[in-house]
């Protein structure tokens, strides 16, 4: 596997963690499209371009791979909103794995994931961050 993993490293022309960066934020970006085709099938008024915006953006990196920072920072919005969302999901079953009242457990599912929902209210179509 140490082989298989030094040619494709070679062949992708990047260091470990180079090929690390990449393939984490391509990963974080489908990731971050499918949850934004979710949201916007619940509330279409929510995510209605992003989904589609993401795509694109996979593609054009694709395409070239040395565009990461730009797509990193076009997408900027759809990656917060991934961090968010896994933040809110550890912290939400770790605290309830641990909490014996099924009721207590259910309030702190929901207030965990009280701030990427925040984060949609404010940016419903998860454009980019300004200044990134």
């Amino acid at each position: 596997m140490l082989t298989s993993s030094r040619e494709h490293l070679i062949e992708a022309g990047e260091t470990y963690f180079q090929h690390m960066r990449f393939a984490f934020i391509v990963g974080a970006l489908a990731v971050g499209a499918g949850l934004a085709c979710i949201v916007h099938s619940v509330v279409p008024a929510l995510c209605p371009k992003s989904c589609s915006r993401t795509v694109g953006l996979l593609q054009t990196l694709f395409a070239d791979r040395h565009k990461l920072d730009a797509v990193s920072s076009a997408s900027s919005g759809v990656l917060t909103f991934v961090i968010l969302i896994t933040i809110s999901s550890v912290t939400a079953l770790a605290t309830a794995a641990v909490v014996g009242d099924l009721l207590v457990g259910a309030l702190i599912v929901v207030q965990a994931y009280a701030l990427p929902l925040i984060y949609l209210t404010q940016n419903p179509g998860l454009e980019p961050l300004s200044g990134l």
